[in-house]
């Protein structure tokens, strides 16, 4: 047996879903405000050689 009702397992389930949402949409959009968006990009200097290791910080779509 339990040590829970069916409505109180219910309402938890419904408690942590919501936070679960919560927290990947935190995940999702936490420093989207600098990401590398289409149009943004800074085009490199023709002459120039690329560089050896690239930058993978941020995010970018």
């Amino acid at each position: 047996m339990s040590a829970f009702s069916v409505d109180q397992i219910i309402t938890l389930t419904e408690i942590l879903v919501i936070l679960m949402g919560i927290g990947i949409t935190w995940a999702v959009y936490y420093g989207s405000d600098r990401a590398e968006l289409p149009g943004d990009a800074t085009i490199p200097v023709p002459g120039e050689v690329d560089d050896a290791v690239p930058d993978t910080r941020g995010r970018s779509l």
